[in-house]
């Protein structure tokens, strides 16, 4: 059972930090659509830690979409109102445009300092995607007198948003090549154990990157983690 009307959030960054805003569906949908597209994705790195060519590699991920249909409505026909309005009544005559607003700025309309939509957040129960509207339509069904849409059916897909770091994440590979920022907690065969499955390479690490020792590693700075020949 959802707990909530089904919500999107936008934010400006893939960080997914800085809450741009959200809109919330006035009805739930009666059925959602998850799909996985496959992407190929290919890491070029010419030469591995131990100074070997290794050929470039192809990832194959499947990409997930999630797409659904829902509906606005000032007809009085559902006690609330669509997101974007207070009151059924007094927006029945200036039509559906303030919530058809908001959406678009949730999910389409360019930001001013990226040029780019917004990324976004959909929520709802077990649901959960990150990444960007790939396709939004509108179509208006009802009006009122004045001509204003008081009802609209919405269709929107969205689309995960996929990137290197998110494919190294996803495979593990010893085959990338990482390049960390060191945090809290850090240490090179900690490092060489996520990402070679061993920790014996912690020397060859630290010759790769010209630390004096292995064991004094300073937060922040960033360490290469080259493909490794087997």
């Amino acid at each position: 059972m959802f707990p909530s009307n089904l919500s999107i959030k936008a934010y400006s960054s893939l960080a997914y930090t800085e809450l741009l805003g959200t809109y919330q569906l006035q009805i739930n949908p009666g059925s959602v659509v998850c799909s996985y597209g496959k992407d190929d994705f290919e890491g070029i790195e010419p030469k591995s830690a131990n100074g070997g060519a290794i050929p470039p590699k192809l990832f194959t991920y499947f990409k997930e979409s999630v797409s659904f249909n829902f509906t606005l409505d000032l007809t009085g026909v559902i006690p609330s109102v669509p997101d974007g309005m207070t009151s059924s009544e007094i927006n029945y005559f200036s039509g559906l445009e303030d919530s058809i607003k908001k959406l678009k700025e949730v999910t389409i309309n360019p930001l001013r300092s990226t040029h780019m939509p917004p990324y976004v957040h959909l929520i709802w129960g077990d649901i959960s995607l990150k990444g960007f509207v790939g396709e939004l339509g509108i179509e208006y069904t009802y009006f009122n007198s004045e001509g204003k849409a008081v009802r609209a059916d919405i269709s929107i897909k969205i689309e995960e948003f996929i990137d290197q770091n998110v494919i190294e994440s996803k495979f593990q590979s010893p085959d990338i090549t990482r390049i960390p920022t060191i945090k809290v907690g850090d240490s090179i065969p900690a490092l060489c154990k996520e990402f070679y499955s061993d920790k014996k390479y912690y020397l060859k690490i630290a010759e790769i990157n010209n630390l004096p020792s292995f064991r004094r590693l300073k937060l922040g700075e960033k360490l290469l983690f080259p493909p490794l020949e087997k």
